[in-house]
This record gives C-alpha cells, structure tokens and sequence, in this order.
C-alpha cells in the first residue's frame, strides 16, 4: 500500500468519525429541546386546567329574607362557581320566586334557562328564555336584574349591594302580556318596595307598542 493511499483512507475514516460525533452532539442536544418543550406544555397545560378548574353543584337552592321579610327563594338543576370567584355562581334551568310576607300581595314567579347568582348579596342575572309570572301577567325577555336589600341592613354584605335595592329589572325584546292585553317594549321594571311597574324604551322618542284595552 504507498503512502498516499494510505493517508487517503485516514481522512475518509476521520471524516467519517467526525461526522458521527457531530451528528450525535446535535441529535442529544435537540432530543433535550423537544423534551425540554414538551415539559412546558405539560406545566402549562397543568396550570390552566388548574385555573380553569370548577366545582359542580346539583339541585342548587338558595334562600334569604329582606328586611321587610319578603323570601327569596332559588333553585336550579345545576350550578358550577370557579376558583377566582368562589361567590359567583352560573347556574342552569333556574327558577325563582319573591314570596312576599303580605298575603295581599301578588307572589312573583321567575324562570331562565341561565343565571349568574352572587352567593354573598344575592343578586341576580337571569339570561336566556326569562319569564316573570305574576297572578295574571307574564312578561318575557332575554335578561333580568334582580337586587333585594338584606336583613341585617347594618351588615357589612349590604355595603357591597349596589346602590339599588328590591328591584327586577327586565330587558331587551320585553313583551308583556295579561288578558286583553300586551305590550313590547325595551326595559320592565318592579319595584318591590311600593309594586309599582313601569315598561318604557330606552330612546324617550321611540313609544311602547300596545295591543288591545286593559280591562
């Protein structure tokens, strides 16, 4: 074998081995960065599942008193609350009632498919499919507010109570009906403190829609 031939098969030997090492180098060392990925996505993963975490509650019932002693009873199939808000709670199939301490006055029923419900004040939103009910007249719309003052007027909870108080205020596509007569409009309103309603839009130009004579 001469000498050329022979320094001929080092290098393509050499080439060979430096090849190898390199492409092994490179393979760990992405091996480690897929790995590395792969653990952040999991973290992550972990992290928000675990903030997005809810608690699920069946055949849901809350009840509280005003000041006047008028109940306030709800209910619902379901109710789920998440962990940055453990007071709120979204509740499904939700139905109401304002069971008033005078006899002379009319119990008002209320339905919604969806609610939003404060655990602490008691405030109400009711969204979807929402029906009032009461002795002879049904009112529907897509959203309704419900405010009560509490108790116990001195306890720190009425101080988060908004500034409104024995309120139901219903709104967007209104239509109010008793027998010989309906009405649409954009915003119903009960006072539960004097049982004054009052419908109206919310442009003074635009009038409220009226069919029929009240008897």
């Amino acid at each position: 074998m001469s000498k050329k031939t022979f320094i001929q098969i080092f290098l393509v030997i050499f080439l060979i081995l430096t090849s190898y090492f390199v492409f092994i180098k490179y393979f760990d060392q992405s091996k480690t960065a897929v790995n590395s990925n792969l653990n952040n996505v999991k973290v992550n993963s972990e992290i928000e599942n675990t903030n997005n975490k809810q608690d699920l509650i069946e055949n849901v019932k809350y009840k509280s008193n005003n000041a006047k002693g008028d109940v306030y009873e709800l209910i619902a199939d379901y109710g789920e609350s998440k962990l940055e808000n453990p007071n709120l709670m979204f509740l499904t199939n939700v139905q109401g009632k304002i069971l008033f301490k005078n006899e002379n006055k009319s119990n008002i029923i209320l339905t919604s498919k969806f609610a939003r419900f404060n655990t602490v004040t008691f405030e109400t939103t009711f969204i979807k499919d929402v029906k009032i009910t009461r002795k002879n007249e049904v009112i529907t719309g897509n959203e309704l507010y419900l405010v009560l003052d509490h108790e116990e007027e001195s306890s720190n909870i009425t101080q988060s109570i908004s500034k409104e108080k024995n309120l139901i205020r219903m709104s967007k596509n209104i239509l109010f009906k008793k027998p010989g007569y309906s009405a649409r409009a954009d915003i119903f309103e009960i006072d539960l403190t004097t049982k004054n309603t009052k419908i109206y839009m919310n442009n003074n130009s635009n009038k409220v829609s009226v069919t029929g004579l009240i008897r």
